[in-house]
């Protein structure tokens, strides 16, 4: 039996009675309280005061905000403990010395951000248990400041200060939040970082350097008008410390001046006589334009004239590759001669009598978008009229659809040419079977003789230009990662230089880049076609662009494309330029829960397969631990993402994981699902080679005294191939194996025995043929990328733009390494979501555009006889 003494007994009593005082004692200190703190202040002090009896055993103060992974903010035992806290608050966070003597646990937060309101929540610890002693809301507000401005005034200044010391690395950003984002200037070192500037306020806003130097971070606003109208936010960015300040612009009208008014008189005197000669605006005109959506029953091609004609007139309609299209011939028309797109499908109803021509067009598709000539001749065949009908059909639900991504590092085009009720499926063009493989994209390379003619692009490029030898690779021009070489406003005009600094004109080197995929893309088409035939007119071309591009680069990219072949001068129409980080975004809220991955850490499930019907499109098939990820949304949340999501109000960070940079993107998605952008980051090198160089000069420390240059050197296509290898298996989060190429190995035996070569690198390790990397080096890789992109995710963050999803897309998002760190870091507050094969997101939902082009149309559109004068007077 047990028996209790009756002084162990005393003992035990007493010590949960003490145990049972301090809970009473510390729940009566349980309640809540509100800090509120101005952003850029020193501190702010969240008050938590104890008069209870502590625990005999290791008493414990933690501090913590439960919305946060890791949740710890403070932790003090005798002295502080921060081998567990939040790396957000890291150097941010101090308690009294003699907090557990004194009982004041106060937590004095240092520098306070927007982004640290939230909860925080003080507790006492023992052996035991927890005890919450309080609970603190902290409200970090930013500053704000109203300017009134006159408008017609010559400039203005919204005003910013700071008590800091600025330093050259220091950065001044100022953006319009509202009514639509927008960065106004960018100060670092000394002046404007005008890359990163919008457009909008090109040589309006300036600030003044000797003035910024002692604390005014003003920005003066030159020649103000109602457009400049909107919140503006200074962020002071000083090392790790971020201050924002608010300032809200009114432009103040003048009233109506006398010139406005007799402006207007005059206005609306052309406005009357302009609506008496509308109605016979088809008699005058030598052009017209149609616009009308894919769907309608039929669509009605004017053609009319008040001259008086001969009875017995020839009417032809053709399109602007002269296939008849229709044919009147005195008394009645004759079909024979009609081209097969339109048999069944025209009609003129028209008073020919009265010089009505017109053509009836039933069913009309995008296919039918181009520009179409009415030649009206009598019996000898001479022209009497001709007249010119431009027709757009917007693309529909059944739209053939090609898009094509050109990336830094890669690039690709998918399509899709089959209606939705025949369950059409977005297929992506597969690369790299001279050579062993099997992927989406192939490298963005390009080979032109030295005539500038095309030889052969990606893959093939790459290897027969390192095949070459140096006579003949001298005569040819080989560009690689061009895309990056865009940097000016005059691009039509920019060269760009060859691997072998030969230069030749950018638009020449992105119109035979276009012109290729065109190409082969139609003969993928074409072979897969059980009937009927295509040409470039019959598809909607969608082509990707990263959301830091200005007007220039969209206008370039439109102009090769039509230099290129996709269109002609009669189909622009049917040209789409479109942000990347829209079409990733566009693919993945057409989701459902089962078309995101997540990491699964336990070794157990790694023969578990991926919960998606999609088919493989990456490197071999998902890493076998990737596995549909069980998203906690209600049933009615995930059957159409995309018109529902714009009611939580949440903006999106799409983060492009490319081969070059990282690109980080904020969309808004509005009432009835169409995407506006709000902020996109500066450029970085962040991207995949970064990761792909620190593996290659591993492999040069294995392979020493030369052997891996000479290895690089002789066999370029063998390092390509093991290039690739490395592209798949660093997805991974364990111990890789690569297989060593016999020529490597033979090299590396004439100078000593392979295995030797691991003995003094750490992190590999010679087995049987192959080179296995240990799981520790492989992630050592990762830190540079994995440090910049938690920097500028969190800079993105702190911003005052309600975000809360991060959006994984592109090549390196396959990493399990990737994907897993930023979960680590931002989640719960933020829900990191990454799609199934994120490589091939933007080219799935720029097709996807394509079919709908209302979720990126301008919310600002002209009308349609604005923008044909603006399109004639460019020309």
């Amino acid at each position: 039996m047990f028996f209790i003494t009756r002084e162990k007994r005393s003992g035990w009593i007493f010590k949960n009675i003490m145990i049972l005082v301090i809970f009473l004692q510390a729940s009566l200190y349980s309640f809540a309280m509100g800090e509120n703190v101005l952003e850029g202040a020193e501190s702010v002090v969240l008050p938590c005061h104890y008069s209870g009896i502590l625990p005999e055993r290791n008493p414990t103060v933690i501090w913590r905000r439960y919305d946060l992974k890791p949740q710890t903010i403070h932790v003090r035992r005798e002295d502080d403990d921060l081998r567990g806290q939040n790396q957000r608050f890291s150097g941010r966070t101090s308690m009294k010395s003699n907090a557990l003597d004194s009982l004041d646990f106060s937590l004095t937060l240092r520098k306070p951000h927007h982004s640290d309101s939230g909860t925080y929540t003080c507790s006492l610890r023992d052996d035991r248990e927890d005890i919450t002693l309080t609970d603190v809301q902290l409200q970090v507000e930013v500053q704000q400041v109203e300017v009134k401005v006159q408008e017609g005034e010559e400039s203005g200044v919204l005003p910013c200060k700071t008590t800091a010391h600025v330093e050259e690395d220091d950065t001044v950003e100022w953006t319009r939040t509202e009514p639509e984002f927008m960065i106004a200037y960018v100060y670092q070192n000394g002046s404007n970082k005008a890359k990163e500037q919008d457009k909008f306020y090109c040589e309006r806003t300036i600030m003044n350097k000797a003035q910024v130097k002692s604390g005014d971070l003003s920005l003066t606003l030159k020649y103000p008008t109602e457009r400049d109208s909107g919140v503006y936010i200074c962020t002071f960015y000083k090392k790790s410390d971020v201050v924002r300040q608010k300032v809200i612009l009114h432009l103040v009208k003048e009233k109506f001046p006398p010139w406005a008014k007799a402006f207007l008189v005059l206005f609306v005197v052309l406005l009357v006589f302009g609506g008496l000669l509308f109605p016979f605006r088809q008699y005058f005109k030598s052009v017209y334009k149609v616009e009308v959506d894919s769907g309608m029953k039929s669509v009605t091609l004017p053609c009319k004239t008040i001259v008086r004609l001969p009875k017995d007139v020839t009417v032809t309609w053709k399109n602007n590759t002269s296939r008849l299209v229709h044919l009147h011939e005195g008394c009645g028309k004759k079909l024979e001669e009609q081209h097969k797109q339109y048999k069944d499908r025209t009609e003129m109803k028209g008073n020919l009598k009265f010089g009505d021509f017109s053509l009836i067009l039933k069913n009309p598709t995008d296919r039918d978008t181009d520009t179409y000539t009415c030649t009206i001749s009598n019996r000898w065949g001479k022209i009497l009229i001709k007249k010119q009908v431009l027709l757009y059909v917007k693309a529909g639900a059944d739209s053939f659809i090609i898009a094509i991504d050109i990336g830094s590092g890669y690039s690709s085009y998918a399509f899709n040419v089959k209606p939705r009720e025949e369950g059409s499926e977005t297929q992506i063009k597969r690369w790299g079977k001279e050579l062993g493989l099997d992927t989406p994209k192939t490298s963005s390379c390009i080979l032109l003789d030295e005539h500038g003619d095309f030889v052969h692009f990606g893959y093939k490029a790459k290897t027969t230009y390192t095949n070459m030898t140096g006579e003949e690779a001298e005569k040819h021009h080989f560009f690689e990662h061009f895309k990056t070489a865009l940097d000016c406003d005059d691009l039509r005009n920019q060269k760009i230089k060859a691997a072998n600094n030969k230069s030749l004109k950018a638009l020449k080197v992105f119109t035979e880049v276009l012109g290729y995929l065109k190409d082969d893309a139609m003969e993928t088409i074409k072979a897969q076609a059980k009937e009927g035939e295509f040409t470039a007119s019959d598809f909607t071309w969608v082509l990707t662009v990263p959301a830091f591009w200005g007007h220039p680069a969209k206008r370039f990219m439109t102009d090769s494309a039509t230099q290129a072949g996709l269109v002609t001068k009669g189909t622009k129409g049917k040209l789409m330029v479109v942000l990347e980080s829209e079409a990733a975004l566009t693919w993945c809220l057409k989701l459902q829960s089962d078309g995101f991955i997540t990491q699964n850490h336990s070794r157990d499930s790694q023969d578990q397969t991926a919960g998606a019907a999609e088919p493989d499109t990456s490197c071999n098939g998902l890493p076998k631990s990737q596995v549909a990820v069980d998203m906690l949304m209600k049933q009615e949340e995930t059957k159409d993402l995309l018109n529902n999501h714009h009611r939580n109000g949440k903006g999106y960070v799409v983060v492009d994981c490319g081969d070059e940079t990282i690109d980080f993107t904020v969309h808004k998605v509005m009432e009835g699902g169409s995407l506006k952008k709000l902020y996109e980051a500066p450029k970085n090198e962040l991207g995949g080679q970064t990761v792909d160089k620190k593996f290659k000069v591993f492999l040069k420390e294995i392979f020493s005294n030369g052997v891996w240059d000479e290895y690089e050197q002789s066999f370029p296509s063998e390092v390509q191939k093991i290039m690739y290898d490395f592209i798949c298996l660093k997805q991974l989060d364990e111990d890789v194996q690569i297989n060593c190429p016999f020529n490597l190995g033979m090299l590396a035996e004439e100078h000593k025995e392979i295995e030797t070569f691991f003995d003094s690198v750490e992190g590999a390790s010679w087995d049987d043929g192959s080179i296995r990397i240990s799981r520790e080096k492989l992630k050592s890789f990762y830190d540079e990328s994995l440090q910049g992109i938690t920097e500028s995710l969190g800079e993105i963050l702190n911003k005052d733009l309600n975000i809360g999803y991060i959006v994984l897309v592109g090549g390196l998002a396959e990493n399990q390494i990737l994907r897993q760190h930023i979960t680590d870091q931002f989640e719960p507050q933020y829900k990191v979501l990454c799609p199934l094969r994120p490589q091939e997101a933007i080219l799935k939902g720029a097709v996807e555009l394509g079919r709908n082009p209302k979720l990126v149309e301008s919310q600002k559109k002209h009308p349609a006889w604005l923008n044909f004068f603006f399109e004639n007077f460019k020309e």
